[in-house]
């Protein structure tokens, strides 16, 4: 493999490690209602007012925790075969999932605007974490096996 290669999949693998902690952060900062830091404050991405099923938003605040988790372990280490398989088909599932979430994220969010009789807005932010989550998946697996980037 090639030096140029091996040093882009660890860029990659820093920024899938940076995503972990974005997803953190989202969660954390939707479980607690959002947060103050002197005159910034930080809004959560749902207004309390307007969720009607807060379990919902509970679980998927968790999902993104465990999906960090994912993330977070070390791939390259894992050294059998069996299950670095097993992990890599549930980080599969989980990124599918991810993006299934921020799919339905923008779904309710223009339901919501639609019955308020306003237009929603375009959604840049769930778009992001949509394909960063579905890069995951190559990320992982050209990390595993580079001589399939050839």
């Amino acid at each position: 493999m090639h030096d140029v290669v091996a040093q882009r999949i660890r860029y990659a693998r820093v920024s899938s490690v940076l995503f972990g902690m974005l997803c953190i952060g989202l969660a954390v900062n939707e479980l607690i209602g959002g947060f103050t830091i002197s005159s910034l404050h930080v809004l959560p991405r749902w207004n309390p007012a307007v969720v009607t099923f807060p379990v919902a938003l509970r679980a998927e605040s968790w999902f993104f925790i465990g999906y960090a988790i994912l993330l977070f372990l070390p791939w390259r280490r894992i050294t059998r075969d069996k299950l670095w398989n097993w992990l890599f088909a549930l980080l599969c599932v989980a990124s599918v999932l991810f993006a299934f979430t921020m799919i339905c994220e923008v779904m309710a969010k223009n339901y919501i605007a639609q019955n308020a009789h306003m237009k929603a807005k375009i959604p840049v932010f769930q778009a992001v974490l949509l394909f960063l989550s579905l890069g995951q998946i190559p990320l992982e697996l050209f990390c595993r096996k580079p001589d399939l980037i050839d």
